[in-house]
Order: C-alpha cells, then structure tokens, then sequence
C-alpha cells in the first residue's frame, strides 16, 4: 500500500542512556550488546539512516563510549544523515528533554519557549534496544501519524502481530507484557512521536518516570496515589483495570484479564493521559513487529541472538505485504508465520 508523503522530515533522538533504573543485560548496558557480531544500537541507527522521513539524528547517552564504540564500527557521522551525540543526564526524561533542547539550540531556563518558533517542532523518540526495527516501519509510523491534531503519539502493535516471536517447536523466543485495553491487547513498541513544547504537564512525565517500573508493588501504588493527588481520580479506574489484567494475565487467569480490561477503552485511556499530561495524546496501531521486539533480559538476548537471521528475513517479508480491512493496517494470517 501507499503511505501518505509526510509534511516535512523530523529529528530523531535515539535513547542510549545508562542511569540507574536502565535495564541491563548480562550486566552490560543493552546499546553495546552484539548480535551477528554487530551491537544493538548500530541496527537502530542504521536504520534511522535509511528512514526517508528522519532527518537529522541526535543519540544521548555515555558520550566518550557511544562515540568510540560508533566509530570502531565504522558509522558515518555525516552521510546519509548528521549523527550528534548528546552527554547523557540523570534519567531518561531529562536526556529526552535536554536532547531536544539542544536540537534546537536552546537550553533549560530559557523563556517563553512555548510560544517560539519551535512550538509545533516533532521529534521522534526510539530506544537503542529494538534490532529488528526497519526503515519501512519507521516511515509507516510516522506518515500515518495524525500530526494535525495530536501532539504525542505512541505506537502500539497488537498482540497478534508478536505471537510468530513466541517460544514454538523448541525453539526460544519473546514473550511480551501487554497493555490490556478493552479493543485489544497492545504492546507499547518503543516508537513515539512528540511535539515537546506542546505538553503542558511535562514536570508530571518526570514524575511518571520515576515510577515507571511497574513490576514493583510499591511503585504500582504510589504511582496510583499520585493520579489522586494530581486532580484525576477519574483515571484510577483506568489503571487499576491495565494493572488487574496485566496481573492476571501472568497468572495465567485470562479470563479475569479479559473482565478487567473492560475497564479501559482504547479512546478513554487516550483522552485520560491528554488530560493528565496537557496535550493530545493519541496510541497509533501499527502491524509491523520490528519496533516491540526490545531486549529486557538475558533470556530475551539469548532468543533474539539464536534466531535473529529468521526473524529478519520475516519482518522484511512483512514490509510490501501489508492489506487495510476497514480502514486498519493488518497482517494475513499466511503472513502471521515463521517457519
């Protein structure tokens, strides 16, 4: 199918950070791991470099490492697209917003940014950890995403699209944590289009970053309280729900997953985080799988090394081969296989 032609190329900024609360593997920050003798990152960028909708590319995180290990590998800092690489700061909001900042020249404390020529700047946020992520997602991404009326779009791929990565026939896969919305079942697939200045609320993101990890119990609560104290009670309801799903899921209760996702409808839970962040918030479906096949876990780098070739040679068979039923991208069932 035909993707509409973007307006205009946008930045990228590709997340490397190293701070305290970034998931390691093997004990090793998950940029420099190597699968087919090649490390993480350079796949992402490489990819970046190919996406004909990116224009420049902003990397942040350990400066002096991210530039030697780059340049051993041979990445060209100037063709096909400049590479800048940005000093990490304490967490991962703060090396997004400071990125961002610097891409436009401006630093924090500066005034009346709001309502500067950058305003309506996109950017678009990938992490380092997603190797099978592909030009022709990238672009399907951001061209079908409705820039005119949100400002913050986050990609979502349905469960459907995931379940050829899965454990079969004794080979080891990825098994993914799901967001339990009542319309379906959705990976969070780590690209994510944002207009900075166009989020009134961007001191609570820091907030919600802080208590991100969600698999610890404490964090759960607090961050629930923190949506009382924050003026939106209404919201709980939503998080409770996505919480007691995803919870049951992994007792293996699916059908108590599937009650309490009912609580929270796509659309609901979209105009629930526009309110609580200030802006327009919208999730964007996407059937392409390259970008939610992350790396959390030494099981996960072990799967993605042992069949990452299969895996590739998949997804680049997706890219021509995608239909629209009732105005929404899907896959084929013959197409939903790995041999």
């Amino acid at each position: 199918m035909s993707l509409e032609s973007a307006p205009k190329k946008i930045d990228a900024i590709l997340v490397a950070g190293e701070g305290e609360s970034s998931y390691k593997v093997y004990n090793q920050h998950k940029a420099f791991l190597k699968v087919e003798g090649k490390c993480i990152i350079n796949y992402v960028l490489e990819t970046l470099q190919k996406a004909d909708s990116i224009d420049e590319i902003y990397v942040v995180g350990a400066k002096d490492s991210l530039t030697k290990t780059l340049k051993e590998s041979g990445i060209d800092f100037q063709n096909p697209k400049p590479i800048h690489i940005v000093e990490q700061r304490a967490n991962l909001f703060e090396n997004i917003w400071n990125t961002f900042l610097y891409s436009i020249g401006a630093k924090e404390g500066d005034v009346n940014l709001e309502n500067s020529e950058h305003k309506e700047k996109t950017v678009l946020i990938v992490p380092c950890d997603s190797p099978l992520i592909a030009p022709y997602e990238v672009e399907y991404f951001i061209k079908k995403s409705d820039l005119n009326n949100y400002d913050q779009v986050l990609g979502l791929t349905p469960d459907e699209s995931l379940k050829p990565f899965y454990p079969k026939d004794g080979k080891p896969g990825i098994v993914m944590d799901y967001l339990h919305l009542k319309d379906k079942k959705y990976r969070i697939n780590n690209l994510h289009l944002v207009k900075p200045l166009k989020i009134l609320n961007r001191k609570y993101i820091r907030k919600m970053y802080q208590y991100r990890y969600q698999r610890n119990i404490k964090n759960v609560i607090i961050f629930g309280l923190s949506l009382i104290r924050k003026g939106h009670p209404g919201n709980l309801r939503f998080y409770i729900g996505l919480q007691l799903s995803l919870f049951c899921s992994k007792l293996n209760l699916p059908s108590l997953a599937e009650l309490f996702r009912k609580w929270t409808p796509k659309l609901e839970f979209e105009k629930g985080i526009s309110k609580i962040l200030g802006t327009r918030f919208t999730g964007l479906e996407s059937p392409l799988p390259g970008a939610a096949l992350d790396i959390d876990n030494d099981k996960d780098y072990e799967a993605m090394k042992a069949r990452f070739k299969e895996w590739e040679e998949y997804i680049a068979s997706l890219n021509p081969q995608l239909t629209v039923a009732k105005g929404n991208p899907t896959l084929t069932e013959a197409q939903l296989s790995v041999k």
